[in-house]
């Protein structure tokens, strides 16, 4: 060994020669070290020279599965054919309300019979707009909201108020709780 480092020592071309080799070796190790971490990344194994590492041993080639028969999907809200546009299910409940020149004729009659019958102890600061608060009776009283004011009621106060179905008729016209005139919006009860 003293030899090997003396002949190291005066030689100059070994010299040169042992560096090149340990840079060779330490760029083998570098390009080792950055393949391994790309793929590793990407989920492969990593080969560099005849190093292999994280080797996934190989999986028997699995045998098709025959394929059974389409699942009958007979569920209410799952679209399984033609549907021309429409997506899901049609809405067969109540019908949707709609506010006519005939409910506004009759409203603005009921106005009138009710502040003449009331006429000393009615509170005329404001008027009262009282619904159940469904999506149904919201719909009608966000339509009679602009009817009550195209009559001359500025100030129109919501409220919600249970009432229940009259047969045949939407509207009806009562004191509020502060002895204000109250619009009633009744519930779709007696919609076919």
């Amino acid at each position: 060994m003293d030899k090997v480092i003396e002949l190291l020592s005066t030689s100059q071309t070994l010299q040169w020669l042992m560096v090149g080799l340990i840079v060779l070796i330490l760029a083998m190790l570098l390009t080792f070290f950055v393949q391994y971490n790309i793929d590793r990344a990407k989920g492969r194994h990593a080969k560099f020279l005849w190093f292999e590492v994280n080797v996934v041993p190989a999986q028997p080639a699995q045998e098709e599965q025959p394929v059974g028969p389409p699942p009958n999907i007979n569920g209410k809200n799952i679209n399984t054919g033609q549907n021309y546009g429409e997506i899901g299910d049609k809405y067969t409940g109540l019908k949707q309300r709609e506010v006519t020149q005939g409910d506004v004729q009759f409203l603005s009659r009921e106005i009138e019979k009710f502040t003449k019958l009331y006429a000393d102890k009615l509170n005329r600061s404001h008027i009262t707009l009282g619904y159940p608060g469904c999506k149904e009776t919201t719909n009608l009283a966000n339509q009679i909201y602009p009817i009550l004011k195209s009559m001359g009621f500025n100030k129109i106060e919501l409220c919600t108020l249970q009432t229940f179905g009259v047969v045949g008729r939407k509207f009806g016209v009562s004191n509020a709780p502060d002895n204000s005139m109250m619009i009633e919006i009744f519930s779709p009860d007696n919609v076919e």
